[in-house]
Protein backbone atom coordinates (compact mmCIF):
# COMPACT_ATOMS: atom_id res chain seq x y z
CA UNK A 1 0.00 0.00 0.00
CA UNK A 2 2.86 2.17 1.02
CA UNK A 3 4.79 1.38 -2.28
CA UNK A 4 1.36 2.33 -4.11
CA UNK A 5 0.59 5.30 -3.09
CA UNK A 6 4.26 6.13 -3.00
CA UNK A 7 4.44 5.25 -7.21
CA UNK A 8 0.81 7.63 -7.65
CA UNK A 9 2.41 10.87 -5.54
CA UNK A 10 5.80 10.36 -8.01
CA UNK A 11 3.95 10.40 -11.31
CA UNK A 12 1.84 13.56 -10.42
CA UNK A 13 3.27 16.07 -12.16
CA UNK A 14 4.56 18.88 -10.53
CA UNK A 15 1.81 22.04 -9.83
CA UNK A 16 3.33 25.17 -10.78
CA UNK A 17 4.55 27.16 -7.68
CA UNK A 18 3.07 30.52 -7.42
CA UNK A 19 6.06 31.58 -4.91
CA UNK A 20 8.67 30.56 -7.55
CA UNK A 21 10.37 28.64 -4.65
CA UNK A 22 12.43 25.62 -6.07
CA UNK A 23 12.33 23.68 -2.74
CA UNK A 24 12.06 20.11 -3.41
CA UNK A 25 10.77 17.60 -0.79
CA UNK A 26 13.10 15.38 0.26
CA UNK A 27 12.14 11.40 -1.37
CA UNK A 28 9.56 8.97 0.24
CA UNK A 29 12.27 6.65 2.19
CA UNK A 30 12.82 3.59 0.47
CA UNK A 31 13.77 1.32 3.37
CA UNK A 32 10.51 0.52 5.40
CA UNK A 33 11.20 -1.48 8.30
CA UNK A 34 7.89 -3.29 9.40
CA UNK A 35 6.67 -5.67 11.56
CA UNK A 36 5.09 -9.48 10.45
CA UNK A 37 3.39 -11.74 12.52
CA UNK A 38 1.21 -14.20 11.60
CA UNK A 39 -0.86 -16.31 14.18
CA UNK A 40 -0.40 -19.80 14.47
CA UNK A 41 -3.60 -21.27 12.88
CA UNK A 42 -5.46 -22.72 16.12
CA UNK A 43 -4.66 -19.28 18.23
CA UNK A 44 -6.79 -17.65 14.86
CA UNK A 45 -9.68 -19.55 14.91
CA UNK A 46 -9.35 -19.18 18.93
CA UNK A 47 -9.46 -15.51 18.49
CA UNK A 48 -12.67 -15.90 16.68
CA UNK A 49 -14.64 -17.86 19.12
CA UNK A 50 -13.67 -15.56 21.57
CA UNK A 51 -15.20 -13.18 19.43
CA UNK A 52 -18.12 -14.53 19.33
CA UNK A 53 -18.46 -15.26 22.61
CA UNK A 54 -18.05 -12.02 23.31
CA UNK A 55 -20.66 -10.69 21.43
CA UNK A 56 -22.94 -13.30 23.07
CA UNK A 57 -22.30 -12.43 26.50
CA UNK A 58 -23.11 -8.43 25.57
CA UNK A 59 -26.41 -10.36 23.73
CA UNK A 60 -27.39 -11.58 27.62
CA UNK A 61 -26.92 -8.35 28.88
CA UNK A 62 -28.46 -6.69 26.67
CA UNK A 63 -31.21 -9.23 26.54
CA UNK A 64 -31.59 -8.85 31.08
CA UNK A 65 -31.32 -5.34 30.65
CA UNK A 66 -34.58 -5.38 28.12
CA UNK A 67 -36.73 -7.72 30.12
CA UNK A 68 -36.09 -6.05 33.24
CA UNK A 69 -37.25 -2.42 31.43
CA UNK A 70 -40.22 -4.03 29.79
CA UNK A 71 -41.52 -5.13 33.27
CA UNK A 72 -40.44 -1.90 34.69
CA UNK A 73 -42.41 -0.02 31.82
CA UNK A 74 -44.81 -2.40 32.60
CA UNK A 75 -45.07 -3.53 28.84
CA UNK A 76 -44.54 -7.09 29.24
CA UNK A 77 -46.84 -9.45 32.02
CA UNK A 78 -45.58 -10.88 35.26
CA UNK A 79 -45.95 -14.34 33.14
CA UNK A 80 -44.22 -12.76 29.95
CA UNK A 81 -41.34 -11.35 32.39
CA UNK A 82 -40.84 -14.42 34.12
CA UNK A 83 -40.73 -16.60 30.83
CA UNK A 84 -38.30 -14.54 29.44
CA UNK A 85 -36.12 -14.78 32.01
CA UNK A 86 -36.48 -18.64 32.36
CA UNK A 87 -35.66 -18.49 28.37
CA UNK A 88 -32.84 -16.42 29.34
CA UNK A 89 -31.57 -18.78 31.96
CA UNK A 90 -31.93 -21.85 29.99
CA UNK A 91 -30.09 -20.35 27.04
CA UNK A 92 -26.81 -19.20 28.85
CA UNK A 93 -27.53 -22.41 30.61
CA UNK A 94 -26.45 -24.28 27.36
CA UNK A 95 -24.08 -21.30 26.26
CA UNK A 96 -22.06 -22.32 29.34
CA UNK A 97 -21.73 -25.52 28.10
CA UNK A 98 -20.57 -24.58 24.53
CA UNK A 99 -17.75 -22.48 25.98
CA UNK A 100 -16.58 -25.34 28.97
CA UNK A 101 -16.91 -28.13 25.76
CA UNK A 102 -14.91 -25.52 22.85
CA UNK A 103 -12.49 -27.60 21.03
CA UNK A 104 -8.94 -26.44 19.45
CA UNK A 105 -8.01 -24.57 22.87
CA UNK A 106 -4.51 -23.84 22.39
CA UNK A 107 -1.93 -25.20 25.22
CA UNK A 108 -0.88 -21.75 25.62
CA UNK A 109 -4.46 -20.37 26.34
CA UNK A 110 -5.60 -23.12 28.38
CA UNK A 111 -6.01 -21.26 31.54
CA UNK A 112 -7.47 -18.46 30.86
CA UNK A 113 -9.63 -20.56 29.14
CA UNK A 114 -10.62 -22.31 32.37
CA UNK A 115 -11.18 -18.62 34.06
CA UNK A 116 -13.32 -18.07 30.98
CA UNK A 117 -15.48 -21.22 31.45
CA UNK A 118 -15.41 -20.44 35.16
CA UNK A 119 -16.75 -16.65 34.70
CA UNK A 120 -19.40 -17.88 32.49
CA UNK A 121 -20.77 -20.38 34.93
CA UNK A 122 -21.82 -17.22 37.41
CA UNK A 123 -23.96 -16.32 34.79
CA UNK A 124 -26.88 -18.62 35.12
CA UNK A 125 -27.18 -18.32 38.69
CA UNK A 126 -27.42 -14.61 38.68
CA UNK A 127 -30.51 -14.66 35.90
CA UNK A 128 -31.87 -17.30 38.63
CA UNK A 129 -32.26 -14.40 41.18
CA UNK A 130 -33.28 -12.06 38.71
CA UNK A 131 -36.28 -14.44 38.56
CA UNK A 132 -36.78 -14.38 42.64
CA UNK A 133 -36.13 -10.61 42.70
CA UNK A 134 -39.20 -10.78 40.57
CA UNK A 135 -41.38 -12.92 42.70
CA UNK A 136 -40.32 -11.04 45.57
CA UNK A 137 -42.82 -9.06 47.25
CA UNK A 138 -40.59 -5.71 47.81
CA UNK A 139 -40.77 -2.98 45.50
CA UNK A 140 -38.19 -4.54 42.70
CA UNK A 141 -34.82 -3.54 44.65
CA UNK A 142 -34.21 -7.28 44.64
CA UNK A 143 -34.38 -7.53 41.05
CA UNK A 144 -33.10 -3.91 39.75
CA UNK A 145 -29.85 -4.98 42.19
CA UNK A 146 -29.86 -8.57 40.64
CA UNK A 147 -29.74 -7.34 37.16
CA UNK A 148 -27.19 -5.29 38.28
CA UNK A 149 -25.13 -8.25 39.63
CA UNK A 150 -26.09 -9.83 36.30
CA UNK A 151 -24.10 -6.85 34.64
CA UNK A 152 -20.93 -7.24 36.70
CA UNK A 153 -20.52 -10.84 36.13
CA UNK A 154 -21.39 -10.37 32.39
CA UNK A 155 -18.40 -7.51 33.19
CA UNK A 156 -16.11 -10.09 34.37
CA UNK A 157 -17.20 -12.60 31.41
CA UNK A 158 -15.86 -9.84 29.22
CA UNK A 159 -12.65 -9.14 31.21
CA UNK A 160 -11.36 -12.84 31.11
CA UNK A 161 -11.69 -12.66 27.07
CA UNK A 162 -9.72 -9.36 27.64
CA UNK A 163 -7.21 -11.40 29.26
CA UNK A 164 -7.03 -14.56 26.59
CA UNK A 165 -6.57 -11.60 24.34
CA UNK A 166 -3.81 -10.00 26.20
CA UNK A 167 -2.23 -13.53 26.70
CA UNK A 168 -2.22 -13.67 22.91
CA UNK A 169 -0.54 -9.73 22.59
CA UNK A 170 2.06 -11.15 24.48
CA UNK A 171 2.79 -14.43 23.07
CA UNK A 172 2.72 -12.35 19.73
CA UNK A 173 5.11 -9.23 21.13
CA UNK A 174 7.61 -12.53 22.07
CA UNK A 175 7.56 -14.17 18.52
CA UNK A 176 7.65 -10.88 16.46
CA UNK A 177 9.91 -10.61 13.42
CA UNK A 178 11.15 -7.24 12.20
CA UNK A 179 11.64 -7.21 8.45
CA UNK A 180 14.00 -4.31 7.16
CA UNK A 181 13.72 -3.93 3.33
Amino acid sequence: MVLLTYTFVNSIEPADNPTGSTTVEPPFPTDVTSSTTTLPNEIAAFMVTLDIFQSQAAAYADEAVQINQRWDNREATFAETRTALIDLQDEIGGWETDVAQVEGVPPDLAAGHVELVIQVSDLSPKVEDIVLGLEAPDDGTLRRTAVAEFQVEIDQVLAAIDDIRATVQNLVSNTSTTVTG
